[in-house]
């Protein structure tokens, strides 16, 4: 790689991410899996595959406990395949969404156990478990050893009394990294790999789609480690070799391998994550991990009708909860709270929806009846930049259940006699916030750097966008802005005729471009054919073929 041969524009990019060095360059374009921190600086790590030696040697059953999204499910399907290739019958379990909720639970132990091939067993943990302490205790009463393996941020009531793996802990070498669960689980099945020194016939790269998958759907940071492994994650994806991996590919249409964080991002996730939001994300793991490509078609078909009904339940409970605010009370109060017969797996898109139409944090609460048959109101809020929804939601835990998330997202259950009470008080809160803060957020840049569709969609600068792969959290996906773009076709397309599909004139070529929402502004495009436009490259997938066009977000 020579420097001068990069595109200007991405140079610029690549400077506003800090990094300007050539030896930065060539790092950041070209990451090595030879770079990664070495797996016992992870702490617990090797006492974790130990225990899992142990316990295979002995032939006693393993369990792997994942969770219902892309990162838990992605990272039990790597230890399953994993522990097949060692040549050890493991179980598995997901729990649903719907009616187990998250993390562990001790009942499916106490209803299960008389199956496990021994009275003693090892339980690990991929994606939750490090705010399970009190279930921790019991299993372990049953007779259970635990491992946890988690990410997520540790519980000021303290971790279980077990062996945990998880980065957040301040001693861990990986506590900067970020990791997902996932990636937790690809160490965690290194090491054991390495405590069986004759098995070093298992290829660990292979398992990196997997990292890819769930790293990139659960909006991680995207620090040096979680570049490398998602990279050459994208890199296996060309050729993958599990079967699964496979259907669920040409189920999304991506016949040839070349995988971006759109596609993750935009079709794989959102398929994965509608098993969970329906309550079957069984059917995840069963893909991911069959040996049959007929069943692997088949259950990848069943996927996307799920993902098909999830949309539909989106666009049905999105209509119920516009109908049921007003623009101008929401504006008033700063929040927009709803509480109805929605489903419970999807409140969190609409609430995505709502925060999108009116600008400030929306919560949006399903009627559930929980396990005592009382009507409980369960569901998702999300927010904006500037209003921390967790300790929001903190000012009002004297009228909520339990509550839990971060800044942006969360999740929670309120009695129905306290809905009001608990509106009003959330709102006052973001109000305070609001007024506390005294300032208005300054404006973002809509776009990151000048640059004519003309360059961008030159095939070398298509090369080094795809070498700034993965976009995500810490390194987003950029936009462009061209001054003088010339529109030479318009029309509407798709539902309500809701979008606006394009077409740009090139110096030498003509460029098909898509504007989702902007179809109402075709009689102004058309009234004006030169535009300036903020855009970025989409790779446009349809019945089997491929190219590049543009996306437009504005013109």
């Amino acid at each position: 790689m020579v420097k001068k041969e990069i595109p200007g524009f991405i140079l610029q990019l690549l400077a506003q991410r800090g990094i300007e060095d050539y030896t930065d360059i060539e790092k950041f374009l070209f990451p090595k899996l030879a770079s990664l921190p070495k797996p016992d600086s992870m702490l617990n790590l090797r006492e974790a595959a130990q225990v899992v030696r142990y316990f295979v040697e002995k032939e006693l059953q393993i369990i792997i406990w994942g969770d219902y999204d892309v990162d838990g499910t992605t990272a039990t399907a790597l230890l399953v395949n994993f522990f097949r290739e060692l040549g050890v019958d493991i179980k598995w379990h997901i729990p649903n969404r719907l009616t187990d909720g998250y993390g562990l639970n001790i009942r499916w132990f106490e209803e299960n156990i008389s199956s496990f091939s021994s009275k003693r067993f090892l339980l690990i943990t991929v994606d939750n478990g490090i705010s399970s302490r009190e279930v921790v205790t019991l299993i372990q009463k049953l007779g259970g050893v635990v491992v946890v393996t988690d990410h997520h941020a540790l519980p000021e009531s303290g971790i279980p009394d077990c062996i945990v793996v998880n980065p957040e802990q301040e001693k861990c070498g990986f506590h900067s990294d970020k990791m997902a669960g996932v990636g937790i689980a690809f160490y965690l099945a290194a090491a054991i790999r390495n405590e069986f020194s004759k098995r070093n016939d298992i290829n660990m790269k292979s398992f990196l789609p997997f990292v890819a998958l769930g790293t990139v759907a659960d909006m991680v940071e995207l620090t040096s480690t979680n570049r490398i492994l998602v990279r050459a994650g994208f890199e296996e994806l060309h050729n993958p070799r599990f079967t699964g991996l496979i259907a669920l590919l040409e189920e999304s249409e991506i016949f040839s391998g070349e995988v971006t964080s759109e596609d993750i991002g935009f079709s794989i996730g959102p398929k994965i994550n509608a098993a969970g939001r329906l309550g079957n994300s069984q059917l995840v793991v069963e893909i991911l991990t069959s040996e049959n490509p007929k069943i692997a078609k088949k259950k990848s078909a069943e996927l996307q009708e799920l993902n098909l009904r999830r949309k539909e339940l989106c666009v049905d409970d999105f209509a119920l909860a516009e109908s049921m605010v007003s623009g101008y009370e929401v504006a008033e109060q700063k929040v927009c709270v709803v509480a109805g017969k929605f489903h419970p797996g999807v409140a969190g898109i609409v609430a995505s929806k709502l925060v999108e139409l009116f600008g400030v944090p929306a919560i949006v609460l399903a009627e559930t009846v929980d396990s005592d048959r009382c009507l409980t109101l369960r569901g998702s809020g999300r927010s904006v930049e500037g209003i921390n929804l967790h300790e929001m939601l903190q000012q009002c835990s004297d009228v909520i259940i339990k509550f839990g998330g971060h800044a942006m997202a969360a999740g929670l259950s309120i009695e129905p006699q306290n809905l009001d009470k608990f509106t009003q008080m959330l709102g006052k809160a973001i109000r305070e916030e609001s007024a506390r803060d005294g300032q208005k957020p300054v404006r973002k840049k809509s776009f990151d750097v000048a640059c004519s569709i003309d360059e961008a969609m030159n095939p070398v600068s298509i090369q080094y966008l795809m070498l700034m792969e993965p976009f995500g959290q810490g390194n987003p996906a950029p936009k462009f802005y061209d001054k003088n773009s010339i529109v030479i076709q318009s029309r509407n397309v798709g539902v309500d005729q809701r979008h606006l599909s394009l077409m740009f004139r090139g110096q030498y070529s003509q460029y098909k471009g898509i504007g989702f929402g902007l179809g109402e502004q075709l009689n102004d495009v058309q009234a004006e054919s030169q535009r300036s436009l903020v855009y970025s490259l989409t790779r446009n997938r349809y019945r089997g073929t491929e190219s590049w066009q543009i996306r437009v977000h504005s013109l």
